[in-house]
């Protein structure tokens, strides 16, 4: 395998001939976070990201002769501003690329994505223990916002025959 080197470094949209190797990037991410592993698995990855209903957009990034990374996105809105951009759901650049600008070329094919679609941002979480990534994200030039970041599952809020509420 060649060095990667930071002009060999190309973005472009996921086919879903990159849903092994996606999938296995975000497996890693969720054991270097120290999560359960992702449901996430390669039929999902072609069924739900690409088409007319797509669920996400995902970016990969060929450093060399390889994948080296991906970010994967999600369509979003902000009432506050009345304007759309994506949520970042994952971005995962493999150890051996670092440091080598490969996230930086995500983020910045990501930027460019959102801009074509007429979006005005990009927001996404990160885990307070990934020091590494706040330290990227800030890099940047990403601002902190403070929220409080809440999930649940749908079933909860609804019932066998209607809503539970």
């Amino acid at each position: 395998m060649a060095p990667i080197v930071k002009k060999q470094i190309g973005v472009r949209r996921a086919t879903p001939a990159d849903a092994d190797l996606v999938c296995a990037f975000v497996a890693a991410l969720s054991a270097e976070e120290g999560m359960d592993p992702p449901a996430l698995t390669p039929a999902k990855f072609r069924r739900q990201g690409f088409g007319e209903d797509a669920l996400f957009r995902c970016l990969v990034a060929e450093a060399g002769d390889r994948i080296a990374g991906m970010v994967l996105l999600t369509p979003g809105y902000d009432s506050q501003t009345a304007t759309g951009g994506l949520m970042l759901e994952n971005i995962y650049v493999e150890p051996g690329a670092r440091r080598l600008g490969v996230g930086r070329a995500l983020m910045a094919a990501a930027g460019r994505m959102a801009q074509d679609q007429g979006l005005s941002w990009i927001c996404w979480h990160a885990r307070p223990a990934n020091v590494r990534a706040g330290l990227f994200y800030r890099a940047l030039g990403a601002r902190t916002e403070s929220v409080t970041l809440l999930g649940i599952d749908v079933k909860l809020l609804v019932g066998a025959g209607g809503i539970r509420l």
